[in-house]
């Protein structure tokens, strides 16, 4: 008999027409979406009506703990009724092989859309419009008391609903999320040792500084993430992302008029800037004012001549 913790990664994942059972129904495994370290997404069809779902799944071993805080958070989004938030429909395990949860087939991530176009940038009325769109999966993830730590345009993908007009964004993969409050909803106290978690290119400066991270992280990855929209690449963009300090020294020096200047170079300067320095002054246990935020956005729109209505890039 073939010991299953011998198989290799590959071998613990189904093949397509395997039968998966979860708690509510059956799932036919379809074509492979997505490929990661410890796991992969599949389209699956239920068995009962034959609806289309994605189903990530994650192989059980001793860092198999992502999926267990995708669910966490999935729960607590679907107890407050997030509508920015990904919905779980169903989940399950295969006993030593994996676990895994259905949820609803999104559209293209913000990375995937932004390179249809040349150097990968998008008109300035897409990029602040998306931008903005992004605030309340955001907003919402915080207010049920969780931070992303790993905020970038992968992360962010077309609502399955969305449609010409009615453009809406779902911030996925909640599987670095921490709780940053305790149950009686205070803000707990920062921890003295923490490891980095996110993605380096977007990590806040506090993240690079070894801190723990709490909302303004988050808001910080999505500026960052904003201004690679609009220009097609971040300053440290052709940094190895192993040259960490220099990644470090970059967003340092962007903090600048020098660096900031070649930053926002594709950007509302006047209001990005004012922006930079509302987040730069917020601390960890500083509530974020979304609504300010938000505005500054609505503003850099409003003296660009953007308007909420009109076509995105991928829809002309």
């Amino acid at each position: 008999m073939v010991d299953p913790s011998n198989l290799a990664a590959s071998d613990k994942l189904p093949t397509t027409n395997n039968l998966i059972r979860g708690k509510d129904g059956q799932y036919a495994v379809g074509h492979k979406l997505a490929q990661g370290r410890y796991g992969a997404v599949f389209e699956v069809l239920r068995k009962s009506d034959g609806k289309a779902f994605a189903c990530k799944l994650e192989i059980c071993g001793p860092n198999s703990h992502g999926l267990d805080m995708d669910y966490v958070v999935m729960n607590h989004a679907d107890k407050k009724g997030c509508n920015h938030l990904v919905r779980m429909i169903d989940r399950g395990k295969i006993e030593d092989h994996f676990k895994f949860l259905i949820m609803p087939l999104l559209g293209d991530n913000l990375t995937k859309v932004r390179h249809q176009f040349v150097d990968g940038r998008l008109s300035l009325s897409s990029g602040l419009r998306l931008a903005f769109l992004a605030l309340s999966p955001i907003q919402e993830l915080h207010n049920i008391g969780f931070v992303h730590r790993d905020i970038k345009c992968s992360n962010f993908c077309l609502a399955p609903h969305s449609s010409r007009g009615n453009t809406q964004l779902i911030l996925i993969d909640y599987g670095v999320c921490r709780a940053y409050k305790d149950k009686a909803g205070n803000l707990k106290p920062p921890r003295e040792e923490v490891r980095f978690r996110g993605t380096v290119r977007y990590a806040s400066l506090n993240a690079h500084n070894g801190e723990e991270q709490s909302p303004r992280d988050d808001l910080e990855s999505w500026f960052y993430m904003m201004i690679e929209m609009l220009s097609g690449y971040l300053p440290w963009s052709e940094l190895n992302h192993d040259a960490i300090a220099d990644m470090r020294a970059m967003k340092e020096h962007v903090r600048t008029a020098e660096g900031a200047a070649l930053m926002f170079q594709f950007c509302p300067k006047v209001e990005f800037r004012r922006l930079q320095k509302y987040l730069d002054g917020l601390k960890y246990n500083s509530q974020p004012d979304y609504t300010f935020i938000s505005e500054l956005i609505q503003l850099a729109m409003k003296n660009n001549g953007v308007k909420m209505d009109e076509p995105y890039d991928w829809e002309e």
